[in-house]
This record gives structure tokens, sequence and C-alpha cells, in this order.
């Protein structure tokens, strides 16, 4: 059976950043929210597995922005997912707005036993799933880069609302994180043009983890920062790869 979920979300007010575009975590929240359209209409959601003991946990993710749209504008969202090797689940996302593409997105998901904290065969305990595909996902995601060490660290404050259904740090906070932990004049004067994710460890509870970043070499006018987040028993929960582009050129430029 051919899926592919389409929906249109007009930009909300609350979602406005300073300059009159739509803030980035906004972006996040739709494609999530796609994601977990698509899941239910399976009965594949975590709020249905969670009962049987059974959810989702992202693996990797991929988010690349072409351009911020303003206010008035309404984004048009796709979504589609691909089974691979009968243990994941790939799901693509694209945006686009009455003017062309906006962002696009890949996603890496496995389905766990949370009990045993093991991952599950998709065609035995997600057989809609399994049998169904829109069209493939053809692309992949490149191993995360080597963290070598930190430029500077920022800590951070895991708040009660930053925790998901599963009782895990819900997984766009940690894009959050990033995003604050690099030189105020990149948080001023550029937007993000693309972040990659790694999710090692699910972060639990409330506490503190520290957000390392290290300065990367730069791509002609963009700027990278690898991320490691660890919790405070040092262990590393995520690697993330940020880059950042000048605000009139992330502005305009089309993603393809």
């Amino acid at each position: 059976m051919m899926r592919v979920l389409e929906a249109t979300f007009p930009i909300p007010y609350a979602g406005l950043g300073p300059d009159g575009r739509v803030k980035f975590p906004v972006l996040l929240d739709l494609f999530q929210n796609m994601a977990d359209m698509d899941a239910r209409s399976m009965d594949m959601s975590v709020a249905n597995l969670l009962p049987r003991g059974v959810s989702w946990v992202l693996r990797r993710y991929r988010i690349r922005v072409g351009r911020y749209p303003g206010e008035g504008a309404s984004l048009h969202v796709t979504t589609w997912h691909e089974p691979h090797k009968n243990l994941y689940s790939m799901r693509a996302f694209e945006m686009r707005d009455d003017d062309g593409p906006v962002a696009s997105a890949l996603s890496c998901w496995i389905l766990i036993d949370i009990a045993r904290g093991r991952p599950l065969r998709l065609d035995r305990c997600a057989t809609e799933l399994y049998n169904s595909t829109a069209r493939p996902v053809d692309e992949d995601m490149p191993d995360m880069p080597a963290f070598e060490g930190e430029d500077f660290e920022v800590p951070f404050r895991i708040r009660a609302w930053d925790l998901d259904m599963n009782g895990h740090v819900n997984n766009a906070v940690y894009f959050a994180w990033a995003a604050e932990a690099v030189p105020d004049d990149v948080q001023r004067d550029c937007s993000i043009a693309c972040v990659e994710a790694e999710f090692l460890k699910p972060t639990e509870g409330r506490g503190l983890v520290r957000v390392r970043t290290q300065g990367m070499e730069a791509d002609g006018t963009k700027r990278r920062y690898l991320h490691s987040v660890v919790g405070a028993d040092d262990v590393e929960r995520a690697r993330l790869l940020t880059e950042w582009k000048p605000r009139e050129d992330a502005a305009s430029r089309i993603v393809r």
C-alpha cells in the first residue's frame, strides 16, 4: 500500500522570531507532528505503543533549511517512510510554501522493547508499516565526525517540560541546546542551514547536561560546529553537527 501524508499549517504568531521569520524549532515541531500523525493512522504512535511496552526511539536525524518564511505563510508538509533491513524505519519530510521549497529532513527510527531495551523486528511488531511504503528513501546519512575536544562548554538544566511521553528528553530539545551553544555573533548574524544528529543514549529525568562544542573548519561562508551532549554521569547522550549561514543568505537559499 502506498502511503504519503500531506498537511498544511499556518505559522503561529508565537512561532515568529524578532526578524519576522519562522523560528527553527517550529519546523522541527511540524515534522515531528507529521511523523506522529502518520504513525497514529497505523496505530503505531508512541501513545498507541506504550501500553504494549514498546516505543519508537529516534536514532539519526538531519534537517536542511533553505529559507525561513515570514508572517502569513502557510507551510505544506509531506512525509513518507521506508522500512530498512527490517530493523528501522527511514522517514523523509519535505516542506514548501507558496513560493517553493523551504526545508527537508531525513530521520531513522528504531522500534524497541522498553523493558529489555532491545530493537524489535518491524515485520513482527509493525506489520502495516512494514508492508506499506510511499516511495524509496534514497538518501543516506554518513557517520558523524569524531569529537576531538571542546573549545567551550555550556551547561543546561533539564526542565520538566523537556520530557516526552517516554520520560526522556525530547529530541527537539537537543537541537535547541546545540543552537544555544555557539558564539553570540553566530546566533545574532546567522541562521541554521543544516543540523545532523545522532542520538546515543536517552537522557532521563531532571538534572544538568553539558553541551561541549568544537569549532569545525568553515565551508565558504558557512560556520560549522560539532556538539557533544554529556549527562551528569559524563556519558555522551547525543552528538550534533550544526551548520550556519548569514541570515540574508540562509533566507534566500532554495533546498534541492
